[in-house]
């Protein structure tokens, strides 16, 4: 069995893949730390975890169909077989025809999205550059084809103009994600889920996730001194080692200040008098672990597992489906939607800012999207606009 495992190094907490006999999976182990040491900032660790179990599933497919790694040297098709598999619900199962027996909604859950396959072969796609990089094989067996460089791709490329190349170089095996909307949570559902929240740091968490449109591991890196009260906000820090395994993702010198509506702020300042000194911290993070039922754990920095199980209860017990990424996209179709209702034109760049991408077209991209209601107020707008520039033309005839 290939499992992913966790382990302290000098350079901190690294993940990698071993196998039933805990032997290190071949080349896996040294590309990981390769990835690591290039690294211009040292990558989180909860992306290293990100990337084993993306080729935990290749490992898994070699094992299964009794491959090596380096057997793959100028076999395209086998990775192609490879994406077959993925996109297989009963991947697992050798022969599929021998599947009548099975209930059809017992591995429904086994579906991969599009967006996950894409990661999974983006991964094994690097793995085979740095093992042909490397010398450890001679051809590459991921396949690429020119494309032309389209408008788009040059939106996302900050340093489009210095290429001189109209084309770009496409991996062949990934395919075309349809764009959706974000999914976001209305005011009305939002309201009964906090109803149903008994602890008020749980509240807290809610609305800072909601208000601030912070990501999960900068909420959990919030520490103490990240408060501002005098300026109504929090700082999202960049800080590699906290105990937690949290971490800001815009690394280092690009921390940002995130304001906070006031009575959050006040409800900040209850919760650290009360619940969060009666649980008796050794450390300075905002958030840690109260009113357990292990005694033992209070006060401990809260982990993103902590984080995830507790609104994934409160979703169970509301029936209302809601995690981080959902309230984070909340607060920004929220915030875009709040210049359309003024009747301005969207500030992207002040939005980027505020939520941390490193480039304002991402932000357009993710949450440039307008319901059917918006679409009718900018059209009124719109209308309303022309209509007086008409009557100013028929005025000056006159």
């Amino acid at each position: 069995m290939i499992s992913v495992r966790k382990a302290i190094t000098d350079n901190g907490v690294m993940y990698y893949l071993m196998d039933e006999n805990l032997n290190f999976i071949p080349f896996v182990k040294d590309y990981l730390n390769v990835i690591q040491a290039r690294a211009i900032q040292q990558v989180a660790p909860k992306t290293v975890q990100t990337y084993c179990y993306q080729l935990w599933y290749f490992i898994v497919f070699l094992k299964i169909k009794r491959l090596d790694i380096l057997g793959l040297d100028g076999r395209p098709q086998i990775l192609a077989d490879f994406k077959l598999w993925l996109m297989n619900p009963y991947r697992f199962y050798e022969n599929v025809e021998s599947l009548d027996f099975v209930d059809q909604e017992e591995y429904e859950d086994n579906n991969i999205k599009t967006t996950t396959i894409n990661a999974i072969i983006d991964r094994v796609s690097s793995l085979f550059l740095w093992l042909k990089a490397s010398g450890k094989i001679k051809d590459n067996p991921v396949v690429y084809r020119n494309v032309m460089r389209t408008s788009a791709m040059k939106d996302k490329d900050m340093l489009a103009h210095t290429r001189n190349s109209r084309t770009v170089m496409k991996n062949i095996l990934k395919s075309k994600v349809p764009q959706e909307i974000p999914k976001t949570i209305n005011q009305k559902d939002f309201k009964k889920f906090l109803e149903a929240v008994n602890l008020l740091r749980d509240k807290i968490i809610l609305l800072v996730l909601k208000e601030g449109g912070l990501r999960s591991g900068e909420l959990l890196g919030i520490k103490l001194e990240d408060i501002d009260y005098g300026e109504q906000g929090i700082w999202v820090r960049f800080r590699p080692d906290n105990e937690n395994n949290s971490r800001a993702k815009a690394g280092y010198g690009r921390d940002r200040f995130v304001h906070l509506p006031t009575d959050l702020m006040v409800l900040i300042d209850r919760y650290i008098s009360s619940d969060w000194v009666n649980s008796d911290p050794d450390n300075d993070f905002l958030f840690v672990v109260v009113k357990s039922n292990r005694p033992k754990e209070n006060g401990k920095p809260m982990k993103k597992s902590t984080l995830s199980s507790t609104i994934r209860n409160y979703s169970k017990k509301t029936g209302i489906h809601l995690n981080t990424h959902k309230l984070r996209h909340t607060h920004v179709t929220e915030l875009a939607r709040e210049y359309i209702n003024k009747g301005e034109p969207i500030n992207w760049k002040y939005i980027q800012e505020r939520i941390g991408h490193r480039d304002v077209t991402t932000t357009m991209q993710i949450y440039a999207h307008l319901n059917t209601e918006d679409n009718k107020k900018e059209y009124n707008r719109m209308h309303d606009y022309k209509e007086e520039k008409r009557k100013e033309r028929e005025n000056a005839e006159k």
